[in-house]
């Protein structure tokens, strides 16, 4: 079995146990000298049976705005609040659940925006909040239990330019929840949710342009990765002469260690986990001495597990590009993020 399929079947089949009195979401913030690293951690817990309940906790999300967890009797879900509107703000999610006695996974993307598409007026779009349930169905099943993988981002809005702007900190999230006794009374029910929120704030990985004319200005970047190497990111478009060589849409390591690994899953759209997380492991290839590279979704998540000598570094990417659109070329677009997890 897998690494990813044990996992997802490995939590799905674990039942957390909630007793005695619900208790407040504590917060364990702390910002690393050595990393710049932000961590919270975030708990929503609450017994049906104690006076007192608490239904929401919130995390900052650094640069951006708040992350929300929610458990009500009537809503479970998280939520997103961005403070700019105008900006395309993103959070990716690999939702891992039982549906039907099945493990399944599902990529959800909750988007806040005012501009769709580089064609759009502006008119519309969202609001400043968006959403992603954890219930499967209108009314909100008796237990349930699962756990999201995700990644927040944001950059200039799909209306300008993005490849030459300053890039907001990208947030990683790991969250898990349980409720049960939920078609009860309320003395019966109970719900926790955990979340812990990583924000690194010295780096901020990721490639976005809007436009082909906007990917001249910049479709990659290198980020130095600690005991490892360095990371290297590419959204290339596809090139205007249908002979000339394939854009490069890929993620790779130039390994400073001969004996170094990765370990890569990539998931898209909806299913049993055993058909939609890809996953393998590789070494270093001595020709190039990189680790990959491996191929960005057009519409999906990634996590890398990098190692050498010791040292381990974790990545969580998320990639949605449109590089095809020859004959309205200010609607391709590649917007690409990652964090360490």
């Amino acid at each position: 079995m897998s690494r990813a399929r044990a996992l997802a079947a490995a939590v799905l089949a674990t039942a957390v146990v909630v007793c005695g009195l619900a208790a407040p979401a504590s917060y364990a913030g702390k910002k690393s000298a050595a990393e710049d690293l932000r961590v919270q951690r975030v708990t929503v817990a609450w017994n049906g049976t104690a006076k007192k309940k608490v239904f929401s906790q919130t995390a900052v999300v650094p640069g951006i705005g708040t992350l929300t967890l929610v458990c009500r009797p009537n809503a479970t879900l998280v939520r997103l609040r961005a403070h700019d509107r105008s900006a395309e703000t993103q959070m990716w999610m690999a939702k891992y659940e039982t549906k039907n006695d099945r493990a399944v996974v599902a990529v959800k993307t909750a988007r806040i925006y005012r501009y769709a598409t580089a064609a759009d007026d502006g008119r519309g779009g969202t609001g400043q909040t968006a959403a992603e349930g954890l219930n499967q169905r209108g009314r909100i099943e008796n237990h349930s239990s699962g756990h999201i993988n995700g990644v927040i981002s944001q950059r200039p809005g799909r209306h300008r330019p993005a490849a030459g702007a300053a890039r907001k900190p990208v947030t990683s999230f790991d969250l898990s929840w349980w409720w049960t006794g939920f078609e009860h009374p309320m003395a019966w029910r109970a719900c926790r949710i955990d979340a812990v929120v990583r924000t690194r704030l010295d780096t901020r990985v990721g490639v976005s342009w809007h436009g082909l004319a906007d990917a001249g200005s910049g479709t990659s970047q290198t980020t130095p990765v600690p005991g490892i190497g360095e990371l290297r990111l590419r959204c290339e478009p596809e090139p205007a002469d249908p002979d000339g060589p394939d854009g490069d849409r890929s993620i790779s390591i130039a390994a400073t260690s001969p004996d170094a690994w990765a370990y890569v899953e990539t998931v898209q759209a909806e299913g049993l986990v055993e058909h939609q997380v890809d996953d393998l492991s590789v070494g270093v290839d001595p020709e190039t001495g990189l680790l990959g590279p491996f191929p960005l979704p057009r519409n999906g998540m990634m996590r890398l597990f990098l190692t050498a000598g010791g040292v381990e570094r974790r990545y969580i990417v998320s990639s949605y590009h449109v590089v095809n659109n020859a004959k309205r070329p200010e609607l391709n677009l590649c917007e690409v993020s990652a964090a360490e997890f």
